[in-house]
């Protein structure tokens, strides 16, 4: 449903190499991994999984070619006109000062 894909999979369809080590089985597997939309794809440079030196997890590299921004992001002032999002706001900010009404601070 989200086509998700795991990227170092993807780019390496036959090789074996493992992110996980158990002292207590004695056996690898690949239990970490890094999931992404398809249409992404093209914006990774490189994965790689490294060599764990203190833990018993290998660390994935991941490089991200990303995109050139036009602008800066901004707040669609139109959501301020909802209701829905008007309600939800008022509940949040009376949670918020009521968590954080504290005396001494």
């Amino acid at each position: 449903e989200l086509n998700l894909k795991d990227i170092w999979r993807e780019r390496n369809i036959n090789e074996k190499q493992f992110t996980f080590y158990s002292n207590r089985h004695s056996s690898w597997s690949r239990i970490d991994m890094v999931w992404i939309s398809a249409g992404l794809l093209s914006n990774i440079q490189d994965i790689d999984i490294g060599t764990s030196t203190w833990a018993d997890h290998n660390p994935i590299m991941v490089v991200w070619k990303g995109q050139q921004k036009k602008s800066r992001w901004t707040l669609n002032n139109m959501i301020l006109k909802e209701d829905n999002f008007k309600i939800k706001m008022e509940k949040e900010l009376v949670f918020f000062f009521k968590e954080n009404k504290k005396e001494d601070t």
